[in-house]
This record gives structure tokens, sequence and C-alpha cells, in this order.
């Protein structure tokens, strides 16, 4: 199953989300927010199938941490 990090500073949306998509199967692990977010990415390898993240966060906000993945992946996952 798609393993999926998900991203958001509101804690009980967080916590739905990943319940939800884990009820389906999913692996997914959560930050609270776009640094914790980066870190994780970073601990983990960038080992992730799906980014699911809020825009407006506190730290660094989701088009960042976008910007910020995008720029720190190797090109061979994504092709």
């Amino acid at each position: 199953m798609p393993r999926i990090l998900i991203v958001d500073d509101e804690e009980p949306l967080r916590s739905l989300v990943a319940r939800a998509l884990a009820m389906d199967g999913h692996e997914t692990l959560t930050a609270e927010d776009g640094a914790a977010a980066l870190d994780l990415l970073q601990a983990e390898g960038g080992a992730f199938d799906l980014l699911l993240t809020d825009i407006k966060m506190p730290i660094m906000d989701g088009i960042a941490l976008a910007l910020a993945t995008a720029r720190d992946s190797r090109p061979s996952r994504f092709c």
C-alpha cells in the first residue's frame, strides 16, 4: 500500500485524515508543520508515495515544503 505523509498544523484534522487513510490500508505518518515534515522526509530518505499537506501553517507552509521536497528529491524518484 502507498505510504503517505500527512502535514497539517491542526491536530484533529491531521488525526482524522490519518485514521481514514489507515482504515483504507495505507501506511501514514504525520507532521505538525512543514519543518517537521521536511525533517521526517529526510530521516526516512524520502520514502513516501504521497505528500498531503495543508498550505497555511506556521514555521514552513505547504508551498515551501513542496518546493523544498522537489528540490531535495532525487530525479530518479519522479521518472
